[in-house]
């Protein structure tokens, strides 16, 4: 009897274990990501706690099998708690060759496992065209090989060009109304392997409310500019643009290492030996123009931009004196809906209402925000009768309808009903006569002290010295307007410090020119010159675009050859980050020029 128990025991988990298998086949196939056209790539079919024949390889638009399938086994078990647990998988791959440029679709490719038909998912990556070819030409007249994201190989120790190694700032959108959420991305795309990266300075983004969203730091394989680029996107964030007009992102700095190689010989072979190499580059200044909100605006509305819909509550809906009810004011939608701001409720004078409550219930969903906005009132009648909590309309702004939207809200006419609550006015009781050791206020006491207090006022000392304390809290005012003036004029303060902070950075620019190291000039030069021009012409650095510069100039009164001149200086040294190499002569030239630039600007009279 017990061997026919443990018999059927053993039966019994065998059966489990094998329905259990059945639950858990799954057949998926695995995303090849993004490849380049003219190379090989792979694609493979997983099948996970099954058994079966290798599919049919699928046509791919834009590409040529091959061969296939490879298979390969994987088994794993493991013990945990007393109870084992196994799962296979079987990989088919096929090796294609991509020769079209374009988006690719995997088709759906279904197997039959033990009798249950499974069907793969479908994915879809791109296939990207090859490398632009751009011929530079080194100081030495030698071509340079250019690098390729895919290939280490042409990865050799040298100058690395801003064009192989560059950080992008992206909007979403290139045009935005005033509250609408663009997502702005920070992107790193590299042709070389990058070992170490470190933000020394974030582009600063103002003029926005920003929410910054998570990010997976996935490398995936993208083309730019004719150019295929390892990619990352190190930042995104959700903006909603507080102001119209054109609003500029200012550059980021980041330092960073990457991995070169360099051709060792061995003797008998060749091979290759890493080493690293730092770098500085800089960000991308993004701009974004902003249309401001139509004019003219309805009443009632605070800022709300997209799509809401709005309700009310009231709990309990019989009030009674003394006794605290909840009021509820809910908005819904999607938009700036973590910046509404709360709605003026008009209750009547009747009722008392305490410090309302804010609950925001929100989530990011694409590239907006959708959630609930709701507002708890809570108020205590203090007068029975009847009474009328008004309707408050919503307003806002449609970016679907291009139009102002309202939304009214119901209104409550309510009976208020008498509480339970004993009111908490005292009546007043006549003094007991029988009570002696009560006493009436005398009002001797008040005939005496108003007989002082006038005698205080008729004293001319009292009257010289209020007459001395007014003219001193004028004087005190006066001084205080003038500080106040003074403090206030940042324009006349930066020209005033404008030379002396550009002198001291010439200063130290001739330093570095004199002890030959040029890229320190170039870097202190860059700095005196877009400081100067920044104070001088009272440009924030936000918006110090050579565009811009120009405008200011010709506004300022600067003639044609100051302006070029300015503007030369400033392109050389902007220039001179990527070519480095200058001569002395180059050098002290450029900056003799930029003496001239400022002494120049110096002259123009205003």
């Amino acid at each position: 009897m017990f061997r026919t128990h443990l018999r059927f025991a053993i039966l019994f988990l065998a059966v489990m274990s094998a329905i259990g298998a059945v639950c858990q086949t799954s057949f998926k196939v695995v995303p090849p990501g993004n490849v380049i056209a003219g190379r090989n790539f792979s694609l493979t079919f997983r099948l996970s706690n099954g058994q079966a024949n290798a599919p049919k390889p699928p046509e791919l638009q834009g590409c040529d099998l091959l061969y296939g399938p490879s298979v390969s086994t994987m088994s794993s078990s493991q013990y945990i708690n007393g109870q084992m647990s196994s799962s296979t998988s079987v990989d088919y791959t096929y090796m294609y060759r991509a020769t079209t440029p374009g988006k690719v679709t995997v088709p759906e490719v279904t197997v039959n496992s033990g009798g249950i038909n499974l069907t793969s998912n479908s994915v879809t990556f791109e296939i990207l065209p090859p490398d632009r070819q751009v011929q530079s030409q080194s100081q030495q007249g030698q071509q340079n090989p250019q690098v390729s994201a895919v290939d280490p190989s042409t990865h050799r120790p040298g100058n690395v060009s801003p064009n192989d190694l560059f950080v992008r700032v992206s909007f979403s959108k290139t045009h935005a109304m005033e509250q609408e959420a663009v997502m702005a991305t920070i992107k790193v795309y590299t042709k070389y392997s990058i070992t170490s990266f470190l933000v020394t300075q974030q582009p600063l983004f103002d003029g926005f409310l920003s929410e910054e969203l998570p990010v997976d730091l996935e490398v995936n394989l993208e083309n730019y500019n004719g150019q295929n680029y390892n990619t990352a996107v190190l930042k995104r964030l959700l903006l909603y643009p507080q102001k119209s007009g054109k609003l500029t992102v200012n550059s980021g700095k980041y330092d960073i290492t990457i991995q070169q190689f360099e051709l060792v010989n061995m003797g008998f072979f060749t091979t290759q030996r890493p080493i690293e190499r730092q770098l500085t580059t800089e960000s991308n200044m993004a701009s974004i123009e902003i249309s401001p909100l139509p004019e003219p605006k309805p009443a009632g509305f605070d800022g709300a931009v997209g799509r809401f819909t709005v309700s009310t509550d009231l709990q309990p809906e019989l009030l009674r004196t003394n006794e605290a009810a909840l009021y509820t004011y809910t908005i819904k939608g999607t938009g700036n809906i973590r910046y509404l701001k709360q709605p003026e409720i008009k209750f009547p004078a009747s009722i008392d209402r305490y410090t309302p409550k804010t609950d925001i219930d929100a989530r990011i969903v694409g590239a907006n925000t959708t959630g609930t906005y709701k507002v708890d009132y809570t108020i205590v009648p203090q007068e029975a009768g009847k009474v009328v909590i008004p309707g408050t309309p919503f307003v806002y702004y449609d970016l679907d309808k291009k139009e102002y939207v309202t939304l009214d809200t119901e209104s409550y006419e309510l009976n208020v009903a008498k509480g339970s609550s004993t009111s908490s006015v005292v009546e007043q009781r006549e003094i007991d006569k029988t009570m002696h050791d009560i006493l009436h206020i005398k009002p001797s006491a008040g005939d005496r002290r108003q007989k002082e207090v006038s005698y205080i006022f008729h004293n001319g000392l009292y009257w010289l010295t209020f007459l001395i304390a007014i003219a001193i809290l004028v004087c005190i005012a006066i001084i205080y307007r003038r500080r106040l003036k003074f403090n206030a004029d940042i324009k006349g303060k930066k020209h005033a410090r404008a030379n002396r902070v550009v002198s001291k950075r010439l200063k130290a620019a001739r330093a570095f020119m004199n002890s030959h190291e040029n890229e320190k000039f170039y870097a202190e030069l860059a700095k005196a010159m877009w400081g100067y021009i920044s104070d001088k012409l009272s440009i924030a650095p936000s918006q110090l675009i050579r565009d811009n510069i120009a405008s200011q100039l010709e506004n300022y009164g600067a003639g044609q050859d100051t302006a070029t001149q300015v503007l030369n200086v400033l392109d050389e040294c902007e220039m001179a980050r990527f070519t480095p190499n200058h001569s002395d002569q180059e050098v002290a030239k450029l900056y003799d020029e930029a003496v001239s630039a400022i002494r120049s600007l110096e002259d123009v009279k205003k």
